[in-house]
């Protein structure tokens, strides 16, 4: 996982269930070892409004214990996909700095 020499090259999406008005869904984080973690769950919790949040593995991993909850949780996709995102690239930036 990253923190020990790995860092995240890919986030998928993988819908868990897609019935009107139970829909979950799992975004992961896959480290350069192949492995992957889960990062963020989303649930409906009204009919077609979702509620995304870090996934409690995903902060015990990274040794997350104490955080700002409003900064781990979202109303719509794309604020999922932007923090994902930016994780990405923060380990990209991150594995830069190191070999220059």
């Amino acid at each position: 996982m990253p923190g020990n020499g790995h860092f995240f090259v890919e986030w998928k999406e993988h819908f868990v269930s897609q019935e009107r008005g139970n829909c979950v869904v799992h975004y992961f984080l896959k480290d350069s070892s192949g492995e992957s973690i889960l990062a963020v769950v989303g649930t409906e919790r009204i009919v077609r409004h979702m509620f995304y949040v870090v996934s409690e593995e995903f902060l015990q991993v990274h040794g997350i214990e104490s955080f700002n909850s409003a900064n781990f949780k979202w109303r719509s996709r794309r604020e999922v996909v932007d923090w994902l995102t930016f994780m990405l690239s923060k380990q990209l930036i991150r594995g830069k700095k190191k070999k220059g």
